[in-house]
């Protein structure tokens, strides 16, 4: 019943946004550039070095950071939050999907940039997951202009460039090769310096022997196998960290010598420490490429993730790193792996942000001053 109705009440609401959006577009237009994020906890390296760059490039304008929460009964409050300075804004900056980005009607010089919240994509998401058990149906997507209203797309590489204009259902000159500022997070290397001797401060016995970091992919209604991968490690060995997604109610277990990553550091931090990570589908796949840090696939619900979200890439074309068939054989490809060889991956998924040939920049690229330049601020 609420799945029927769900279209025509969101058409409703949609309706009355855009009546209310129009009288506050009257208001005057201010020095000011918006970031909306999706993330639900602390505020990403991504918008923090795009502020940087906007105070550094734009002293004049005044920066706005905006968390965004999803469709609820509270949310009308913010939802008029967010639409007063979208209305008044020079410029706009989000990492996901937004409900008054793309509902409402914008003053056709508003640049509305889109950097998304990962590096690149293995499953699918977007237009590409519309009408999977994991994705909106097409009739809400088309209710809820699903990833409308962007001027521009950040893309860190051409085939990255590819997934993304279909995912968000665009023309692929939208999506442009500005990468992300997170790349030159992940390439600071006196940063990850900085960021390891944090982490060793915290935890130093991870200073001895091999750390192997676990991240899976978020699964909705699903529970994560970190039972049965700590159970396969052999603490003697090594250092097991499992980094759930914030979205993940699955127990992990702190036994054999398990660290649960949840001590205020973020997954792009634990790079600076891990020797090599365990991944299934999670866009770790792309940062850790960038801090040429070996990967161990371990897709052990294959079936089921290709049924629920799906994929999009071969997957076991484009993965660079082994696949394993169960925990025990991902731990032990994990503590024998010492090298990977990611040149011939960056320089079809990361290419924008590396040389041509996939080898990593001697310099960062600067994404966040691309970001910011694509916003054509006045």
């Amino acid at each position: 019943m609420i799945k029927a109705i769900l279209p025509q009440a969101l058409g409703v609401l949609t309706v009355g946004a855009r009546a209310i959006y129009a009288v506050m577009k009257l208001l005057p237009v201010q020095k000011k550039v918006v970031l909306i994020t999706r993330e639900p906890r602390q505020i990403s390296a991504d918008f923090e070095l795009l502020q940087e760059s906007l105070r550094r490039k734009h002293p004049d304008h005044r920066v706005v950071v905006i968390k965004h929460n999803k469709l609820s009964a509270s949310y009308l409050g913010r939802a008029l939050r967010e639409m007063y300075h979208l209305a008044t804004c020079d410029g706009c900056l989000v990492d996901g999907y937004i409900i008054p980005v793309s509902i409402l009607n914008h003053r056709k010089e508003l640049r509305i940039g889109q950097i998304w919240h990962a590096l690149g994509a293995i499953k699918k998401f977007g237009h590409l997951a519309s009408g999977m058990r994991e994705g909106l149906t097409p009739r809400v997507a088309a209710t809820v202009r699903m990833h409308e209203n962007y001027s521009f797309i950040c893309a860190p590489g051409s085939f990255t460039a590819k997934t993304y204009a279909a995912a968000f259902g665009v023309p692929e000159e939208m999506v442009q090769p500005l990468g992300m500022p997170r790349v030159d997070y992940l390439l600071d290397d006196a940063a990850n310096a900085a960021r390891r001797k944090q982490i060793l401060a915290r935890f130093p016995r991870l200073a001895q022997g091999k750390t192997v970091v676990y991240v899976p992919t978020f699964r909705r209604g699903q529970q994560v196998s970190y039972q049965e991968l700590a159970a396969a490690f052999d603490g003697e060995r090594g250092h097991l960290v499992m980094l759930p997604h914030p979205a993940d109610r699955t127990p992990v277990p702190e036994t054999n010598g398990v660290i649960v990553g949840t001590s205020g550091f973020g997954v792009l931090d634990w790079l600076s420490i891990a020797d090599v990570v365990i991944t299934d589908y999670s866009a770790i796949t792309y940062e850790a490429a960038l801090r040429d840090v070996p990967l161990v696939f371990w897709p052990y619900d294959m079936d089921y993730y290709l049924k629920a979200r799906g994929l999009a890439l071969d997957y076991a074309a484009e993965v660079p790193g082994p696949i394993a068939e169960s925990a025990a054989e991902a731990v032990a490809l994990a503590l024998e792996l010492e090298h990977t060889d990611f040149d011939k991956f960056r320089s079809r998924h990361l290419n924008f942000v590396t040389n041509p040939d996939g080898s990593l920049p001697q310099e960062p690229p600067r994404c966040a001053d691309r970001i910011v330049d694509a916003l054509e601020l006045s």
